[in-house]
């Protein structure tokens, strides 16, 4: 046991991990609906209520890992109860300390930069090896020489970056196993489905694995008029239960003990 506690906030890709005595949330996304852009291009809901405010187990640092609204949600950001620091993505900066002006709000390095650090937990992040929006990166969430590899749009790791990752050994890979896809000049593929999961767990060897992102969300404007979205079945199960690892499906609010 690793002294590992996680649990879900919404059935898409919102998550407060405890690890030891440090609580953080990772992309909380709790009410409201999140809008790409405006209105008529994207706008989405929830379709089962996330866990309320006063819910929340305490915690000192929120991890935004994208800059997109479903990732970097204002008006949960603003409704966060407590006192917290925010550490988020290059592009997630601007906003997020706009709608905070009193909280401490800090970039994430990338890994070959070295991690942050708060109580014995260090976070870092890993940048797609892409020029063009959208870019999606990957949080790396370490304590002593175990890591959290979470990735909501999955990755597609360099050799060099895998071998950043090779001194210490993957406790828990979060990834989805959702296949997305739009036209290229909206971006292309935006979950990348089962198969790049499978090829994380045979690159990480993770003990665990949790997928995310994959909510069904109720959904408005352009994007989804476009989009192929393909969800996982028996069949895409099956690909994770024949992997090396051990797969977890979380659909309620209670703590993953790990």
């Amino acid at each position: 046991m690793h002294n590992l506690n996680i649990r879900r906030l919404n059935l898409d890709s919102s998550w407060q991990i405890q690890w030891g005595n440090d609580s953080l949330l990772i992309d909380p996304w709790l009410s409201g609906p999140e809008i790409d852009g405006f209105k008529a291009f994207n706008i989405q809901w929830h379709t089962t209520e996330p866990l309320p405010y006063q819910e929340l187990d305490p915690f000192s640092l929120v991890c935004i890992s994208q800059p997109y609204s479903d990732h970097c949600h204002e008006e949960t950001l603003k409704k966060l109860p407590g006192d917290f620091k925010v550490w988020g993505v290059k592009p997630s900066l601007k906003k997020i300390r706009k709608w905070l002006p009193r909280h401490t709000v800090v970039e994430i390095p990338d890994i070959r930069d070295g991690f942050l650090k708060t109580g014995a937990i260090e976070v870092a992040k890993i940048t797609p090896n892409r020029l063009i929006d959208p870019i999606y990166h990957a949080l790396i969430i370490k304590k002593g020489t175990h890591y959290l590899f979470y990735c909501p749009h999955g990755f597609s790791l360099t050799e060099s970056q895998h071998k950043a990752l090779e001194p210490y050994t993957c406790v828990l890979l979060i990834s989805t196993i959702t296949r997305f896809l739009l036209p290229a000049v909206l971006g292309g593929v935006i979950n990348p489905g089962v198969e790049n999961a499978t090829g994380l767990i045979s690159q990480l060897r993770p003990e665990h694995f949790i997928n995310t992102h994959d909510e069904d969300k109720r959904a408005e404007g352009l994007v989804m008029k476009l989009a192929k979205v393909h969800y996982a079945g028996p069949k895409e199960w099956q690909l994770l239960e024949n992997s090396p690892t051990t797969s977890h499906t979380v659909t309620d609010y209670a703590y993953l003990r790990l």
